[in-house]
């Protein structure tokens, strides 16, 4: 009976990740609803295996990495001029994934839990997806017209949906009935017009990447394309609408030329990047601690104009900020966690195991996007991040 609630809280946060924008305090302790469903799940899968016999538990791969970029997050942390800020983006954006991975990869036994755990996600999706159309419908845009819901930006929005995409295309080769894959599909469709009404470059980008390497090995692969032909046409026909509807709407929306490029698009992009590169450079080994790459950035631009008059909380290059946040160490660890990622991952695509080419697709799109902007620094970024992890380093991949 515990281990069906331990499993059911598995999916539960799958399916709840955006309850993380309720926040409360426990005991003085900010916290939000999210990192309680987490700290339940851990209490119970601890006394779970506690009253086990014998004890048996499997951590996640990778431990190496993940322990390098935990040293260099600690330190960066530690040495941070503003300890209360970084220690809280050290509990939520780390520790708690974290602990939610070792739960995840302790417990994924069978094909089936990965279906239900990918269900959730897909749901959530949905869930996000649906009240941002609401939003769409009300007129609720930025002043620029993007659409980005409940979140701050509408990059953010995009950045939630695009790997819950990627990822729910696994559940056309899952599902046997007709019926639940036409509901897919609708489900599908939805996702990516939310997305395109983010106006979000890197996201299309990333997804229109993603999507050619991901049709390209399983075209090539004879056994899945000649028993998932209907998946294969449903996908291609998704992949094309949105590959049309972006070139439809890049030359309009924004620009004329990639030679003119409005300020906001890319030339604020390359002034942050420029200073991330100077702040990286004058703090080379701890770097500068969690959430402090906006201080430090004001700090800069009084140095190394043009100014920009908006807030600018990340330096919108993946890389980038694991550097300035996690120190050299952090970073170290993070490029090695993808080494050893691809290594094992192109394995499975060789054992024909078909998730691996969807959790390789939702990497490689983290990775694109991530160029122009961070897609991992936020709390459901991040479990979204280290789910795929977890299920690249299963038993099942």
């Amino acid at each position: 009976m515990l281990q069906k609630f331990v499993n059911l809280l598995i999916y539960l946060v799958a399916l709840l990740l955006p309850v993380y924008l309720i926040r409360f305090e426990v005991f003085s302790l900010p916290i939000n609803l999210l990192e309680l469903i987490i700290a339940i799940l851990l209490a119970l899968w601890l006394i779970l295996k506690v009253s086990s016999t014998p004890f048996r538990f499997r951590g996640p791969a990778f431990f190496y990495p993940i322990f390098l970029i935990f040293v260099g997050l600690t330190l960066a942390t530690f040495f941070s001029a503003d300890l209360r800020i970084s220690a809280g983006i050290w509990k939520s954006w780390f520790i708690v994934p974290w602990l939610y991975l070792v739960v995840l990869v302790d417990n994924l036994q069978t094909e089936k839990q990965v279906n239900k755990l990918l269900i959730a996600l897909t749901l959530s999706g949905l869930g996000v997806a649906s009240v941002a159309l609401v939003y769409r419908l009300t007129g609720q845009l930025t002043y620029d017209g993007r659409l980005n819901a409940f979140y701050l930006s509408p990059n953010h929005l995009a950045m939630y949906l695009s790997p819950i995409l990627i990822l729910s295309f696994y559940l056309y080769f899952c599902f046997k009935r007709s019926f639940f894959k036409i509901l897919l599909l609708l489900v599908d469709c939805l996702l990516l017009l939310t997305v395109f009404l983010t106006y979000s470059y890197g996201a299309w980008l990333g997804l229109l990447t993603a999507f050619i390497f991901l049709l390209i090995i399983l075209y090539r692969n004879r056994d899945w394309f000649r028993n998932s032909k209907i998946a294969l046409a449903a996908i291609s026909l998704i992949f094309l609408v949105f590959i049309l509807a972006c070139l439809s709407q890049i030359p309009s929306h924004k620009f004329q030329s990639l030679a003119d490029l409005s300020y906001p698009s890319l030339q604020s992009r390359l002034a942050i990047w420029r200073s991330a590169w100077q702040i990286a450079v004058d703090h080379l080994w701890l770097g500068i601690g969690p959430g402090l790459f906006q201080q430090y950035y004001l700090d800069y631009q009084n140095q190394m104009p043009p100014y920009l008059e908006w807030a600018v909380p990340q330096p919108h290059n993946l890389f980038l900020a694991f550097w300035l946040q996690t120190g050299l160490l952090g970073l170290i660890g993070f490029i090695w966690l993808l080494a050893l990622f691809f290594k094992q991952i192109f394995k499975q695509i060789k054992n024909s195991h078909l998730i691996a080419c969807f959790l390789m697709a939702a990497m490689i799109y983290l990775l694109i996007h991530g160029l122009i902007d961070t897609t991992y620094w936020k709390n459901d970024l991040s479990i979204i991040f280290w789910l795929i992890i977890g299920l690249a380093s299963s038993r099942l991949a």
